[in-house]
């Protein structure tokens, strides 16, 4: 911004030292209204390039996603708004570029010259950020940053057609917001069809068939070619709940609340005037702490009968769904555990639940990690030999399990070797919260023992 105020400024300059007298005199001068479009446009592109390369650092090195499309993907096996905002944070970037050329530049209203432009200037961002680290070379953004261009074109398009007819024509209306309108219907097509599936996405399938032909695969193991069932859960959120029941067994009122993402913090209050934060996941867990108080405070307690205390409140509370085991007694700490038994075919909880006591039996904090899941039905599923032929034709992501793995320990290269040692049905929660079943396949890669992936284990 700093940089377009003192455009205008020289801007001004101009008009009060040199435009008035070369206007006088009928000699040739830039007009002062395309003084201002070259200014506003020189700075756009200083904002761009700021956002693109300047101030983002070098925290990447010659990384590139050659994938067409891989955003979308990650956006639809995530169902994520959130995976989508790069892509749509792109398109919209260009726009003003795609209505700023034509404006500068009578060749550049000519749409193949334009396209070539906003194509070279993207190019050169991306370059620019693969040799500096500032980013990734990605074709999606090419792809997108040209979008953005020809939409801004198409409203420059419209703009003009209303000036020069005197009105808004149904067919330039049209055809100027193509591009648009096509977005629009994709999205809420798109929307429908994720509606109608009766499960949600799983992000694992967010990968490109890697090219297998010369990697060393093996197994020891007996794989058996048996097509079989596994159940499929429906998580059952009780987040809801638990304002209304925090005030009604320990009488907390709530003061202020605050949403981040789907999250909530609470703040709540007793009688007494103590002061208690409640946290709410989107996930249904939930925590309650009391803001003033610290651990240091209950070591220099003398320890009473607490369990029994313990025991009395979690009745009062009926937050224990069924019998669950205590696992943990330290002190002023109580820890619940249920187990997580998902091949039974019928409704259970699993997870965990603590509780802090002070010395008084009066709670401190409950931290609430436990999760109902209701069975829905069975599902055809994946046979072990499926799941290995899946992996010798590529079908299958490559999981960054640390911090530690590279983006080059994360690609299937030629004289790679892998041999798979383990299979196991696990479960995983899709992006409608269905518990589903999932492979998780362990082995050797390159000699790292610790490799594993993540297949979705329902057949199509």
């Amino acid at each position: 911004m700093a940089f377009v105020g003192f455009e205008f400024i020289c801007i001004a300059l101009y008009y009060f030292c040199y435009y008035r007298k070369q206007k006088l005199e009928e000699k040739p001068l830039i007009h002062i209204k395309k003084l201002i479009w070259i200014a506003l446009f020189i700075g756009y592109l200083a904002l761009v390039l700021n956002l693109t390369i300047i101030s983002r650092g070098s925290s990447h090195h010659m990384e590139m996603n050659l994938h067409l499309f891989s955003g979308y993907v990650e956006a639809w096996n995530s169902y994520s708004y959130r995976k989508l905002q790069p892509s749509i944070y792109n398109i919209l970037m260009l726009i003003p570029m795609g209505i700023l050329l034509p404006i500068l530049s009578r060749k550049l209203t000519t749409f193949k010259w334009l396209i070539i432009v906003i194509l070279s200037f993207t190019l050169f961002i991306e370059t620019c950020q693969l040799f500096t680290g500032a980013g990734i070379f990605e074709l999606d953004d090419l792809f997108n940053n040209t979008v953005g261009g020809v939409i801004g074109y198409q409203f420059y398009r419209l703009y003009t057609s209303i000036i020069q007819h005197k009105k808004v024509r149904m067919k330039s209306l049209i055809g100027s917001l193509s591009i648009p309108l096509l977005m629009v219907f994709l999205f809420v097509g798109i929307t429908i069809a994720y509606s109608k599936q009766e499960f949600g996405n799983l992000s694992i399938n967010s990968y490109y068939k890697w090219d297998m032909k010369d990697v060393h695969m093996t197994t020891s193991m007996q794989l058996n070619s048996v097509p079989t069932m596994a159940p499929v859960y429906k998580k059952v959120n009780h987040s809801d709940e638990v304002e209304g029941l925090l005030h009604r067994k320990l009488g907390l009122s709530a003061l202020n609340t605050t949403a981040k993402e789907g999250d909530r913090e609470i703040l709540l209050e007793d009688k007494s005037g103590s002061q208690y934060t409640l946290f709410l996941s989107t996930h249904g867990n939930w925590n309650l702490t009391e803001n003033n108080y610290t651990h240091q405070q209950a070591a220099l307690t003398k320890q009473g009968p607490l369990r029994q205390k313990a025991m009395v409140i979690m009745d009062n509370l009926d937050i224990l769904p069924q019998k669950a085991d205590l696992i943990t007694e330290e002190g002023d700490q109580f820890q619940w555990s249920l187990s997580d038994t998902p091949h039974i075919n019928k409704d259970y909880w699993s997870g965990d639940l603590s509780l802090g006591l002070k010395k008084d039996g009066s709670i401190y904090s409950v931290s609430y990690e436990l999760q109902e899941h209701h069975f829905i039905r069975e599902m055809d599923i994946l046979s072990p030999k499926d799941v290995y032929e899946r992996i010798k034709k590529g079908e299958f992501p490559l999981i960054k399990r640390n911090a530690i793995l590279t983006p080059d320990m994360l690609v299937i290269k030629k004289g790679d070797k892998l041999e798979v040692t383990g299979m196991e049905l696990t479960f995983m929660y899709d992006t409608k919260e269905f518990y589903q079943p999932v492979y998780r396949v362990s082995g050797i890669f390159n000699g790292d023992s610790n490799w594993y992936t993540l297949i979705q284990a329902q057949r199509n």
